[in-house]
């Protein structure tokens, strides 16, 4: 948490004996706009994103009581098809359906949405009333989008999507109603299976901190996953599908240094140990003791590792 950010809050599944590595990155709550709660009104942001609110829909969270006033519309649209996505979103994309099962979700586009009052106060829509949500849908995955598909909100305190209502496409967009303010989402569910592989160097070192990149061949949808130090990254795919693993080198250009494809059934699937080589993969390991400057040993601190790079020639 941070002031003036959503939320960020990751799930994710655990193996035994091996600890789980993740980035999260906050998204800044952008001001949408402003909407008079009597009249009601659309607030739109660049990215298409927009909520349209009726009129007198809207209460104040704490008291239940009618809010009479300006609707601040604090919002983040996030793009499916984004490198980004595994850092910004919620949870880890498995949602519990309407008859109780757990789902994968393959997302065709998200949204954090929230309501405050001119005095700062929160804000939440009415029993019996919505609010409309139009979710942009990029041009890569349009082909593949549903014509009706799922909504889920992100439930935070199961740390889980739900699902509530529905979506219809219409043309470069999805549009449908909400009844409250969360993260949203537009999400066709699947059946899925536990994934998991260790990535090592050509020396047969794991590679820590390291990104695996999966990609549903039929749809081009894409899940990430950070290995930890033992190089170990665990997760769930889709079952029964075409997928494609990808290795990335650390770094900032993250180029593809290994790729592979596979085909899950509807058991647990182990891609076992995966050596990658070649001359873009560097990795070193550094041994040492930490000491103060009476030479005691450091027992809570932080070590600063500072890379610099050369580079020699003409430009």
């Amino acid at each position: 948490e941070y002031t003036g950010y959503f939320k960020g809050i990751k799930t994710y599944a655990v193996t035994a004996g091996q600890p789980a590595f993740f980035r999260i990155k906050l998204l800044p709550k952008i001001i949408a706009g402003t909407v008079e709660s009597v009249s009601g009104g659309t607030v739109s942001m660049l990215n298409g994103l927009s909520i349209t609110f009726p009129a007198n829909a809207v209460k104040d969270n704490a008291t239940g009581v009618l809010y009479n006033g300006t609707i601040i519309v604090a919002a983040q649209w996030i793009d499916p098809t984004s490198a980004e996505l595994n850092n910004i979103m919620p949870g880890d994309l498995r949602g519990m359906n309407t008859s109780g099962a757990m789902k994968l979700l393959t997302t065709y586009g998200m949204a954090a949405v929230e309501i405050t009052g001119s005095g700062g106060q929160s804000l939440m829509i009415m029993d019996g009333k919505k609010a409309e949500m139009s979710f942009p849908l990029p041009a890569s995955i349009s082909a593949t989008a549903p014509q009706t598909i799922p909504l889920w909100y992100f439930n935070e305190e199961k740390g889980i999507w739900r699902e509530e209502g529905s979506a219809t496409k219409t043309g470069n967009k999805y549009v449908g109603e909400v009844s409250h303010f969360s993260f949203w989402n537009c999400d066709v569910p699947a059946s899925f299976v536990p994934f998991s592989c260790t990535i090592l160097d050509s020396s047969n070192r794991p590679l820590p901190l390291t990104l695996v990149k999966i990609t549903v061949l039929s749809n081009q949808t894409n899940t990430w996953g950070y290995t930890n130090e033992e190089g170990f990254v665990s997760g769930f795919v889709p079952g029964n599908e075409n997928l494609k693993l990808e290795v990335l080198q650390t770094g900032i250009c993250s180029n593809v240094v290994y790729s592979q494809n596979f085909t899950t059934t509807n058991t647990a699937y182990s891609a076992g140990n995966i050596s990658v080589t070649g001359n873009n993969v560097l990795s070193a390991r550094v041994n040492g003791k930490v000491l103060d400057c009476n030479n005691n040993p450091v027992s809570n601190g932080y070590i600063i590792l500072k890379l610099i790079i050369f580079i020699r020639g003409m430009i």
